[in-house]
């Protein structure tokens, strides 16, 4: 019941912030959507003043007064200040970079700061780790935040949460940021220990195959046993160093990846050797497309399309 009600209030507190910051790009803090309350150390902090009011009161001691006065005095400009700190900032989204399952997906936002310089900015994403900026110059300051990912799929930007202690921490300020923005998380690439057949484009007239003297290219690899059914033993052979062939001829030979190529009944180890294929055949310049079920994308090549097709992928 208590987590029930917990639950309650936050999703409350979720829509009554959200309806005090105006959508849009970019995203502006004021008065209306800038939080204040003490920190833990403002809570002591308080005590202290209060313990030294009190303490004035009984002994009629006309120093502790001065000195709780001047302590209220502190605080009260610390919570100014502290406002001040957030207040008038602006967020501009720039970018939200794509991830592989396990690396990070990469949030850019650009920060102007009114021409004043802000101090201990704090930026959160959900319950992840804390990225924290010392100082934000007076001309603004571009800024990428990691958003984790664990697993794939297609993925909602949370909120923002934008918070500082600034300046002598005794109190906590924060603000929230919403972009209505979303990202993939990709399958990571895991070798299934074969490489497909390729497709032989049926309106051309050469009949030529991969391996046959004379019609292929040769590409220099650091790293040739990712796909070692195109090294060039020959050459290996001799000493002079490590090479891939690669079709000279891009419009006759292709590679259509196919879910039901793959052995096994784990759709989500298909989908991440599925991912290696697409990955590795980029990588090696070849035209390739990608079939899942009943849906076949074309055959091209280039960054565009490897995303179109790891998106794919990462949306099964």
């Amino acid at each position: 019941m208590i987590a029930h009600a917990t639950k309650k209030i936050h999703n409350y507190w979720e829509v009554w912030t959200q309806k005090r910051n105006r959508p849009g790009n970019p995203q502006t803090l004021n008065s209306r959507n800038v939080y204040v309350l003490p920190s833990r150390f403002g809570w002591a902090y308080a005590l202290v003043v209060l313990t030294l009011f009190f303490s004035a009161i009984n002994y009629q001691i006309n120093t502790i007064f001065l000195m709780a006065f001047l302590l209220v005095i502190i605080g009260m400009a610390s919570a100014w200040e502290a406002q001040e700190n957030l207040k008038n900032l602006a967020f501009k989204f720039i970018a939200l970079e794509d991830a592989q399952e396990g690396m990070p997906a990469k949030l850019t936002l650009f920060i102007h700061t009114n021409n004043k310089a802000r101090f201990g900015l704090d930026f959160q994403i959900a319950s992840q780790a804390v990225v924290h900026f010392e100082k934000i110059p007076p001309e603004g300051l571009q800024v990428i935040i990691p958003i984790e990912s664990t697993k794939r799929g297609y993925f909602s930007l949370p909120r923002i949460y934008i918070s500082s202690r600034y300046p002598l921490g005794i109190f906590r300020v924060w603000a929230y940021a919403y972009f209505y923005e979303h990202y993939y998380v990709y399958p990571r690439p895991v070798n299934p220990g074969f490489w497909p057949n390729y497709f032989l484009d049926q309106n051309t007239t050469k009949k030529h195959r991969l391996g046959e003297e004379e019609f292929y290219d040769l590409k220099s690899a650091e790293n040739p046993w990712r796909t070692p059914n195109l090294i060039a033993w020959k050459i290996a052979a001799k000493g002079q160093g490590w090479y891939l062939k690669t079709m000279s001829s891009y419009e006759d030979y292709c590679w259509i990846f196919k879910l039901t190529d793959l052995p096994g009944n784990d759709l989500e180890l298909k989908l991440q050797q599925l991912s290696y294929w697409l990955q590795t055949a980029e990588a090696n310049g070849q035209i390739y497309g990608l079939e899942l079920s009943a849906t076949q994308t074309s055959f091209s090549r280039g960054n565009e399309h490897l995303r179109h097709c790891l998106r794919q992928l990462a949306f099964y």
